[in-house]
């Protein structure tokens, strides 16, 4: 630690800390096309395919992959792969048994994104990871972390799209022909923002002005004595649920699936 004493920036002393630092980053709108939409389970895939509406009722993000491969003969730079999984709920009807049921399904998405990542030749070993580290290969250099902040999709459209029956071969030979009876599949486009960074982590020096000292617990502990009506008198009036926003004041929101 480096003592600074009184400085005319009013912190006590630079101490070093290990950060995770983002050497790039880069942010996207991406309208993805006609993805189609798989269901594992026999009964809705039944359902779709004797659908005659759908509509789309939500659409979250449940995982993301990473793959991260060093760019040759450009030294710093990394590929990433990105793929989402979507989980899609829909609302479906053959407009004749009843009303619309919903079902669930997955759709996935692969990007590539080309951002600077700096070079490090060494691999880092922590406690928290009991000896693990990632294995980049004998001539790779350590990779990057790569990260991905994004919001849940918007449903821009549905259709449901219905495949003709048809012949095909049932073996190599040609031998043994088969028919395909008609079937149908949903195909969604969803818009997706999002934010990509490739980080490392490094020893950094801040300032620091002093350690944190703990709120008392003991006033959270003193509202459990209060009755019910006493804590809802201290309560702030909802005045902005009763008056909605003009168009002009409106801002986007937007509803997960639960």
């Amino acid at each position: 630690m480096a003592e600074f004493g009184t400085n005319p920036y009013g912190f006590k002393e630079a101490v070093t800390v290990e950060a995770e630092r983002i050497f790039d980053s880069c942010s996207d709108r991406d309208c993805l096309e006609d993805l189609e939409v798989v269901f594992a389970d026999t009964a809705s895939a039944e359902l779709v395919n004797e659908a005659t509406y759908v509509k789309a009722r939500c659409a979250e993000i449940t995982s993301v992959f990473f793959q991260v491969e060093p760019i040759p003969f450009n030294c710093g730079f990394f590929a990433v792969d990105l793929t989402y999984t979507f989980n899609v709920t829909v609302e479906v009807s053959d407009g004749v048994t009843g009303p619309a049921q919903a079902v669930t399904g997955t759709a996935t998405f692969t990007k590539k994104v080309i951002l600077y990542g700096s070079d490090g030749g060494t691999k880092y070993f922590s406690s928290d990871d009991n000896g693990a580290v990632n294995v980049t290969g004998c001539n790779n250099a350590s990779l990057p972390k790569a990260s991905v902040s994004v919001a849940d999709p918007i449903v821009l459209g549905l259709k449901l799209l219905t495949f003709p029956s048809h012949t095909c071969c049932a073996d190599p030979s040609c031998e043994q022909m088969v028919t395909v009876p008609q079937y149908k599949r949903l195909a969604i486009t969803l818009g997706l923002f999002s934010i990509v960074s490739l980080s490392r982590r490094v020893p950094v020096m801040v300032p620091a002005f002093d350690f944190i000292v703990p709120k008392d617990c003991s006033c959270s502990q003193s509202s459990t004595t209060e009755s019910p009506c006493e804590l809802f008198e201290k309560i702030t009036f909802p005045t902005n649920e009763f008056f909605p926003k003009s168009l002009e004041d409106a801002t986007s929101s937007c509803t997960s699936c639960g």
